[in-house]
């Protein structure tokens, strides 16, 4: 059972609930930035200014916190393209991608552009347009590793909205008040050690953290921290690796943590959820374990009372030394091969994701850009929400640390069989070299790979 959302749910979750206009109170004001300039005459980078004659209707699929940096850039697009009608269709998060799947396998249906999260990538390759030409001359203006995250198999299928590097978010004042500092937590198992301080010192009233059971969030941190970007496959998506020495090492430290003192455990809703938002917001819980980079909406939405009082630093190593780094789920903007619109297709996502189209959807969302023209210019700005810390600058460097990202195919299923065993690891129903054996083992005979 899924027991956390993505950003994206989250900004879809938001809107549905009337909340999203509170989205402008997060972070520091967006500076202009200037339109990314087209080569002239180059149908790969974008259509020729008359549009060459082409017309239609061109559709794009998405939801909340996707469309609007290509939304805003309709009148721009109308202007090389006049005779093309621009038809953004605005859906839930799983009915976009249930709606584009069921499109691909019928072989009729599906929209020009559509967004969707990473993590699912594998599912529409198929049945994608490969825009390897077209995108090769933005490489250096995304931020890493957001293109290696819409690649699969050498072949990029699209560029992303945003970038979802992992940190840690603490409450300033608590840690202060009891005496722990960031920059003495090296290890997780420096967390796990303190992590009876705060609730000895607030006589039972705080918690340094909490963790559920069976969520794969924070196991995704520590194995790319191990080197594994594919988090349950190998580099060439052929093998299942929840079994390797390093997964070991990396599950021993998570169940570490799970057994230090005094943590809360198994928050209705996981990480992201109501409740651990109301443990945050009554300061039951000091810090955020799992933190990417899209969180901060929950912080701003839901405490405003707070700002000023939040900090971030990178997430802890498994070992003295080693990486301290994490990456979560963007959302792409692909082209399905079933689109007629293919080349003004392209131009129109291009607009979007880059230069003003790209400020757009931050105005709109604070959530960290992919587009780095974009990231440079927060980068020197401190977040008043955070106490002036410049917080944009620290996800680029961890962002900037972390290898090369990618799903594999089976991504989601491998997902859910390791969030099962690892409930079980936990709750000291297995071992943990025995419990990954047996992940490992219904993975490979579920999934098909070694």
């Amino acid at each position: 059972m899924k027991t956390h959302m993505t950003r994206r749910e989250f900004l879809y979750r938001a809107a549905a609930a009337g909340t999203s206009a509170m989205l402008a109170a997060c972070g520091a004001p967006a500076p202009a930035t200037a339109p990314e300039a087209t080569p002239a005459g180059s149908a790969a980078a974008g259509a020729p200014a008359a549009g060459g004659g082409e017309s239609g209707t061109l559709t794009a699929w998405g939801w909340e916190g996707t469309f609007e940096g290509l939304e805003s850039q309709i009148p721009a697009f109308n202007k090389k393209y006049p005779n093309i009608k621009v038809d953004v269709k605005k859906f839930g998060y799983d009915d976009v991608h249930t709606n584009l799947l069921n499109a691909i396998v019928a072989g009729s249906g599906a929209p020009d552009l559509c967004a969707i999260d990473v993590l699912r990538l594998t599912q529409y390759v198929d049945g994608l347009v490969d825009l390897s030409a077209q995108a090769e001359q933005y490489k250096d203006k995304f931020v890493k590793p957001t293109i290696s995250v819409g690649t699969y198999n050498g072949k990029i299928y699209g560029l992303a909205t945003d970038s979802e590097p992992m940190g840690v978010f603490y409450r300033k004042d608590l840690w202060d008040q009891y005496g722990l500092k960031p920059e003495s937590i090296n290890t997780w198992g420096d967390l796990a050690t303190v992590s009876s301080t705060a609730f000895d010192k607030s006589q039972g009233k705080v918690n340094l953290y909490a963790m559920g059971a069976n969520e794969t969030n924070l196991y995704e941190v520590l194995a790319v921290q191990q080197g594994f970007g594919g988090f349950y496959f190998s580099d060439d998506d052929s093998k299942v690796i929840v079994d390797d020495p390093k997964i070991v090492e990396a599950v021993t430290v998570i169940k570490q943590l799970w057994d230090a003192k005094h943590v809360q455990r198994n928050p209705k809703g996981g990480y992201s959820g109501d409740e651990m938002t109301a443990l945050l917001k009554s300061s039951k819980v000091a810090s955020q374990i799992v933190g990417p980079a899209w969180y901060p909406i929950t912080l701003t939405q839901q405490m405003p009372e707070l700002s000023g009082k939040w900090g971030l630093m990178r997430v802890p190593a498994i070992k003295q030394g080693g990486a301290r780094v994490g990456y979560q789920y963007p959302t792409i903007w692909v082209q399905p091969r079933q689109s007629k619109l293919q080349v003004p297709g392209w131009e129109f996502a291009r607009m979007g994701l880059i230069g003003d189209g790209a400020k757009a959807l931050y105005d709109k969302t604070k959530v960290l850009p992919a587009y780095q023209p974009l990231l440079d210019d927060l980068k020197s700005k401190g977040d008043d929400y955070f106490g002036g810390q410049h917080i944009y600058q620290l996800w680029d460097d961890i962002a900037k640390d972390a290898p090369k990202i990618f799903w594999g195919k089976g991504f989601t299923e491998a997902q859910q069989i390791f969030g099962n065993h690892l409930q079980a690891i936990l709750n000291g129903q297995q071992a943990v070299d025995a419990g990954l054996a047996d992940a490992a083992k219904e993975m490979r005979a579920k999934l098909k790979k070694g």
